[in-house]
């Protein structure tokens, strides 16, 4: 590093027009970010399909892809008051009292993953033998362990446990997420 400042935009928070990260109460991001827009504020809420077991078959539904949370684009001198009272926001994500912009290409890269449906595709996690994941759900809810093999169903992930006394077991993989490196 030589010691400069790095390369900042000049700009006024409160005056410019930014994207902001508005966090909403469970489940109700669609109904707030439509009374967000309701204000004549631009919001964006991105969507992806899932699949969640109702009753011991698979549903397919739509969810958030960030839950909790939508973005919209307001200028903060103007609309940050009404945005925060919107029904179903609970704040706009700041630091202090200064609400956090985000930068237009990072929205505008999710924005262009939607398909024409508006959904974001999502990769399917493919684990490799050793990595480490946490269960996320099922019986096993909580514990750790690493990936032996994946069944050649795609579907079940054999993992060793190390918090059941060193147990192996078979677990669906939409239970289980790798561990961050």
């Amino acid at each position: 590093m030589n010691g400069s400042v790095p390369n900042t935009k000049s700009s006024n928070l409160w005056r410019d027009v930014n994207w902001f990260a508005l966090h909403t109460k469970p489940r109700h991001e669609s109904f707030a970010s439509t009374n967000v827009t309701r204000l004549g504020i631009e919001s964006f809420l991105p969507l992806l399909k899932a699949e969640r077991w109702v009753h011991g078959a698979a549903r397919a539904i739509i969810k958030p892809l960030f839950p909790g949370y939508f973005f919209a684009r307001f200028r903060p001198e103007a609309s940050l008051e009404s945005v925060e009272h919107s029904r179903g926001v609970l704040y706009v994500v700041s630091s202090g009292s200064f609400p956090i912009p985000i930068e237009d290409e990072i929205i505008r890269d999710i924005q262009n993953r939607a398909r024409e449906d508006g959904l974001i595709p999502i990769r399917q996690q493919y684990f490799k033998s050793g990595d480490r994941v946490s269960i996320q759900s099922g019986p096993f809810e909580g514990m750790m362990g690493r990936v032996e093999r994946e069944l050649d169903d795609h579907k079940r992930v054999a993992i060793f446990l190390e918090t059941l006394f060193n147990a192996r077991v078979l677990i669906e993989r939409r239970w289980i997420e790798a561990e961050a490196a």
